[in-house]
């Protein structure tokens, strides 16, 4: 069996969508894949249970293989880390990984394994990456976000350690590379890769629409009910505006897929916002994603009707304005189990400009 650790130099380096490539090329190569997430730190809870929100998204998108406690068997909530530093054990961490893996991964001919941050990541719990990469006998490939000389450096100072626990590199693959400088950057990386000893196994160009959220996910990051539009969360929201100026000024922010965050008594821009929306929409053009009333004001009734009839999502928040938009323009767009075009462009992307063939092996 072919194990396949996922690694990366930070977080939001392309872990998931390398991980997701990976499982869904494996599997129309004709061979049996599976997938865990050993150690998770972003989870939900599932019929009580935590689960990581990673591994959640293979069980329900691509129907992995075993039970959502062998593919998540390790979740880390708040406080856990001071507790185990006092009162240190690693067979309850690592038993439990060694248990799960042999549950999930039997009769498999590819198994891919994602990691949680950096090589070192998990050090404090006795389980870092590399550690449960040679627990569980795997190569590792580390995904790094684009750029040159930082980009370098941490790719080399990630795979030292791997390297330092006996764990095998097959290479690096570099995410998120902007278009207009993809040729340079493909030309330098290479041979600075080279250089240091490092194979480069594909470099993915950036793609915006990854990046962008739907009003669903921003209502279930951050804890947001919803006042109306509920057939419509799946609304992509490509930029976010504070409508807190005069109404004739805020119009011409109203982009494709924006999503407008006002005071929940500011009726001229909220009413302006939909009859903007509405005039887009009858003529074909750009609309918005979705409102977001905050401040913990509702405007009146007669206002209220008005957005229930319309086809657009509104959120509400108890939080002021400035808080509310800091933490829409935080959050990571993270790929949601519902989101299929977000996971056939990461399949594309995957397919096209990784080097399938020597990480898989030849058809």
């Amino acid at each position: 069996m072919k194990k396949l650790y996922i690694a990366a130099t930070q977080q939001h380096d392309g872990k998931t969508t390398l991980s997701v490539g990976l499982f869904l090329a494996a599997r129309k190569r004709g061979l049996k894949a599976c997938f865990m997430k050993p150690v998770g730190q972003r989870y939900m809870l599932k019929d009580g249970t935590r689960v990581d929100e990673d591994a959640l998204l293979f069980k329900k998108a691509l129907n992995a293989a075993g039970d959502i406690a062998g593919i998540s068997p390790i979740t880390i909530p708040r406080g856990f880390t001071e507790q185990y530093i006092f009162n240190r054990n690693r067979e309850s961490i690592l038993g439990p990984i060694k248990r799960a893996f042999r549950q999930i991964s039997e009769g498999c001919d590819v198994a891919v394994i994602e990691g949680t941050g950096h090589a070192g990541v998990g050090s404090v719990i006795d389980a870092s990456n590399a550690v449960v990469a040679r627990l569980l006998g795997a190569d590792c490939i580390i995904a790094a976000r684009g750029g040159i000389g930082r980009c370098i450096d941490e790719i080399s100072l990630n795979e030292a350690l791997f390297r330092q626990n006996d764990v095998k590199c097959l290479g690096t693959v570099i995410n998120k590379v902007y278009e207009d400088k993809y040729d340079k950057v493909k030309r330098i990386l290479g041979r600075g890769l080279e250089n240091i000893g490092v194979n480069c196994l594909g470099i993915i160009p950036y793609r915006a629409d990854l990046t962008y959220p739907t009003v669903e996910l921003v209502k279930n990051e951050l804890g947001l009910e919803i006042l109306s539009g509920e057939n419509f969360t799946g609304n992509r929201i490509k930029n976010s505006i504070v409508a807190a100026m005069e109404p004739q000024n805020m119009v011409s922010y109203l982009g494709e897929g924006c999503l407008v965050i006002v005071p929940g008594d500011r009726v001229d821009n909220i009413v302006t916002s939909i009859n903007a929306h509405l005039m887009q929409k009858n003529a074909g053009t750009s609309k918005i994603s979705g409102l977001l009333l905050t401040g913990g004001l509702m405007p009146h009734l007669s206002i209220v009707n008005l957005l229930c009839q319309v086809d657009v999502p509104v959120l509400l928040s108890k939080e002021d304005t400035a808080t509310a938009a800091y933490a829409v323009k935080e959050l990571v767009a993270k790929i949601a189990p519902e989101d299929s075009e977000k996971l056939e462009t990461t399949r594309q992307l995957v397919e096209k400009y990784v080097d399938l063939d020597r990480i898989l092996g030849g058809n």
